[in-house]
């Protein structure tokens, strides 16, 4: 892009960001800048907050239940099983009451209530837009006007989401800068209490790039969700419903199991959920097959289709109830039936975060086994993290330090040993340069946030990454393959990466991002061919919902 499109870009997104906040605080009587909060956890950055099970019943002045485990959490999101429940929606169960007053006794002036900190959930089938209903809301954005709508016995919403990025990359050997552009329109239909159809589409474009688009990066015009969910089971204890149709997943901490909103595209599936909700436990048990990006080059205009060789298989649970922890255990099966080679990997793995007063902390570990060609395979992955909220420094500092492992195959081993990382969240977790997946590798990391001013969230983040085995390939976030060197002899120095990121919250529905990050080459970088020429990567990000 040449100076002059950088420059009529900026003032394009800076005049857009004001125009959507100033409509925002226009329609929005008493509206305040969303309150982040203090980030306690990597994920903190890549989604708005969600709304708590709480805080929804207190926006429609309900009894509030037992807060679920993660909402304990101040500032880390709720398990998105906690969200996923399409009952959580029903128009049946969201009516408010009017207390009784007796005879005699002056009525109760009710106060107003402020609207939840977002609706907007990392997946859009789970917004959750009750608090229009409570005659009590005094706030209203951009889009409000679409929710909550009347259509016979039925209740519509409507809404979307666009955003826009300037993408400037010199890493590696890739230097490219360009524009990305992504629209998503969503209706969600509450047909019954026992029905719901949901509809989700996308469209999303590159503009001004040195280098041919990436299948991550362009997907003209296509279904981003479409299924409908029936309720089968309607008990004082648990609820079961059943999905059917195109639909995204997200599960967990995303280190597995993603929609990959970092990317321009997202990540969706075909298939079938099967999922309950009960007082204790949530489960969800689903049959899919991926909707490969690849389909998306050469400007592709047609309807993606999901690709018949791979099948993808689990149970997920959430154990809800426990105060101030957070408990899931899984069970993964990804198979190809057409690969070179092909493989069938099964995927045993649990993970628990919780809080002492000011100490936070995080687990995760995975075992892998199965097929791979002719060879066995056998393989893990864990994470480790400890963090505290430094309450006596000013700012709402919040550090973390982790450890995150994946392993890698050594050649002389009768089994194959790469951890295959499924569909993840790479860039969430392991730099934002998207050089490293949680494949074949160590990473040492520390992370720093600070809300000097409640609008304002600044982020640091340094990573040391290590191969865990040598002769084992550099592996990106897709699992492509990076670098490799066979003899072993390039080492298994990867290098250091800094990542800092400001996030500016405009209004509840708008926020801005300026993110940069450097690369400290090692020696695995430098000694195998092409070098590491290429080692910054700086981006500007405006989002707005509706």
């Amino acid at each position: 892009m040449d100076r002059k499109g950088r420059i009529i870009q900026g003032v394009l997104t800076f005049v857009a960001a004001l125009l959507i906040s100033t409509t925002a605080n226009a329609l929005g009587a008493g509206a305040t800048p969303l309150s982040m909060g203090p980030a306690e956890r990597p994920g903190h950055w890549a989604t708005a907050p969600e709304m708590s099970e709480p805080e929804v019943a207190a926006s429609l002045g309900q009894a509030q239940p037992n807060p679920p485990e993660a909402s304990r959490l101040a500032g880390v999101p709720n398990s998105p099983l906690a969200g996923a429940d399409p009952a959580a929606a029903d128009p049946a169960e969201s009516n408010t009451t009017e207390a009784t007053v007796p005879t005699g006794v002056a009525p109760r002036v009710l106060e107003p209530r402020k609207a939840p900190s977002s609706p907007y959930k990392p997946v859009f089938y789970d917004n959750d837009f009750r608090y229009l209903e409570d005659p009590r809301n005094t706030e209203c954005y951009f889009g409000d006007l679409w929710k909550r709508l009347p259509v016979g016995q039925m209740v519509l919403d409507l809404g979307g989401e666009y955003r826009l990025r300037q993408h400037n990359e010199h890493i590696l050997l890739r230097d490219n800068d360009f524009l990305l552009q992504r629209t998503r329109l969503y209706a969600n239909l509450e047909a019954r209490p026992w029905l719901r159809l949901y509809g989700e589409a996308i469209d999303a474009t590159s503009s001004y790039e040195d280098l041919p688009p990436r299948a991550i990066e362009e997907n003209r015009f296509d279904a981003l969700n479409l299924f409908g969910d029936v309720r089968l089971w309607d008990g004082e204890r648990a609820k079961i419903w059943l999905r059917g149709g195109r639909q995204e997943l997200l599960y967990g901490s995303q280190r597995l199991i993603s929609p990959l909103d970092w990317a321009n595209t997202r990540r969706t599936f075909d298939g079938v959920k099967l999922f309950a909700r009960g007082e204790r436990w949530n489960i969800d048990a689903f049959w899919v097959r991926p909707v490969p990006f690849s389909q998306h080059l050469g400007n592709d205009h047609n309807w993606d289709h999901p690709d018949t060789s791979q099948e993808f298989l689990g149970v997920y649970l959430t154990r809800k109830g426990l105060e101030n922890q957070t408990i899931d255990l899984y069970y993964l099966r990804l198979a190809e039936y057409d690969g070179r080679p092909d493989f069938d990997y099964h995927t045993l793995g649990a993970r628990w975060e919780g809080k002492y007063c000011d100490w936070l902390a995080e687990a995760e570990a995975g075992y892998q086994l199965g097929e791979f060609g002719t060879q066995d395979h056998s393989a893990g992955f864990f994470t480790i993290g400890g963090g505290r909220k430094l309450v006596r420094l000013p700012w709402n500092l919040v550090f973390w330090a982790y450890y995150d492992w994946a392993s890698g195959n050594d050649p002389t081993a009768r089994t194959h040993g790469t951890f295959n990382q499924l569909f993840p969240f790479g860039h969430r977790y392991l730099g934002f340069m998207d050089l490293v997946g949680r494949q074949n590798i160590e990473d040492l990391n520390f992370q720093l946030t600070a809300a000097p001013w409640k609008p304002i969230e600044f982020l640091i983040w340094w990573h040391i990454f290590h191969l865990d085995q040598a002769q084992d390939a550099l592996y990106d976030p897709g699992g492509a393959v990076v670098r490799h060197d066979p003899t072993g002899t390039a080492g298994t120095d990867v290098g250091q990466e800094l990542d800092l990121l400001l996030r500016w919250t405009i209004s509840p529905r708008a926020e801005v991002q300026f993110g940069y990050s450097h690369l400290f080459p090692g020696d695995f970088l430098l000694n195998t061919p092409g070098g590491a020429p290429g080692r910054d990567f700086y981006y500007t990000q405006f989002t707005a919902r509706f």
